[in-house]
C-alpha cells in the first residue's frame, strides 16, 4: 500500500514526525497514570526553600541606620526624629557655610533643640570633642538661679566671673540667658574664629544679642 505522506513529506521528515508523536503519547501517558519525575537538584531546593513565615521574620527584623549629617542627603535626614523637608534642607544650606566639627552643632539649626537632639542622638554618627553633650551641665542650667548643686563640688557659682575665651559648657551655661546650645555656640565660635577681643564680641555669636550681653556685663572678662 503507498503511503500517503510520500507527498508531502520526505522519509527522514517522516521519522521526524513519528518520533514526535511516539514522545507525545508516552509523555500523556505518564501523566495519565500519575508519573511525577525526581530530580536531586530539585529535591535540594525544596529541602532549602525559605518558609513565607521565616522570610516575614527577616523583613520585621528592625535594622539601625546611622545618619552623619555631614554627609546625609536631605531623604536621609528627613528620617531623623523631629525632622521635616525644611528643617533638613536648613541643615543642609547651614554645613555648606559652616561644615559641622561636631555632632552637637545640629542644635545650632533653628527649630532644633535639646529635646529633639535627645530624640534623634541615637541615629546619630557621633564626631567631634564636644560629643555627647554634658548632661550634667544641662541639669545644673535647669536648677532655679541661686541653689546649690548639692554633692557637685565643681559646680559653678551663679555670681562667679567667666572668661568667655576659656570658659567649657558647664561655666557658660551658668551666665542669664545662656543654655547649652548657646553654650556650645561660643565654643565653636571660638574654634572657628580664635579668641574674643572684648566681650562685646560675644555678640557676634549667633543667638547672642546685646540684652544678653548687658545682663552678663558685669559678670564677663576676656
Amino acid at each position: 500500500m503507498k503511503n500517503p505522506l510520500d507527498k508531502l513529506l520526505t522519509e527522514a521528515e517522516q521519522k521526524a514526525l513519528l518520533f514526535l508523536v511516539i514522545c507525545f503519547l508516552t509523555g500523556t501517558g505518564l501523566k495519565f497514570v500519575g508519573f511525577k519525575p525526581t530530580s536531586p537538584l530539585l529535591a535540594n531546593q525544596s529541602e532549602t526553600s525559605i518558609s513565607p513565615d521565616s522570610l516575614a521574620s527577616v523583613l520585621e527584623e528592625d535594622i539601625p541606620i546611622i545618619i552623619d549629617i555631614r554627609t546625609a542627603t536631605k531623604e536621609e535626614l528627613i528620617l531623623l526624629p523631629g525632622i521635616g523637608v525644611k528643617r533638613a534642607q536648613d541643615i543642609i544650606d547651614y554645613r555648606k557655610t559652616h561644615p559641622f566639627q561636631n555632632t552637637n552643632q545640629i542644635m545650632l539649626i533653628k527649630g532644633i533643640g535639646i529635646k529633639t537632639y535627645e530624640k534623634m542622638l541615637p541615629m546619630l554618627f557621633v564626631f567631634g570633642e564636644s560629643a555627647p553633650i554634658d548632661k550634667n551641665a544641662i541639669k545644673a542650667t535647669a536648677a532655679p538661679e541661686g541653689t546649690k548643686q548639692s554633692g557637685n563640688k565643681g559646680a559653678v557659682a551663679q555670681d562667679s566671673i567667666v572668661n568667655i575665651n576659656t570658659a567649657n559648657l558647664e561655666e557658660l551655661c551658668c551666665l542669664s540667658g545662656i543654655g547649652p546650645v548657646k553654650a556650645q555656640a561660643i565654643i565653636d565660635y571660638r574654634a572657628q574664629h580664635g579668641a574674643f577681643s572684648c566681650i562685646e564680641d560675644i555678640t557676634k555669636v549667633k543667638g547672642i544679642g546685646p540684652a544678653t550681653l548687658e545682663k552678663n556685663r558685669a559678670r564677663l572678662k576676656v
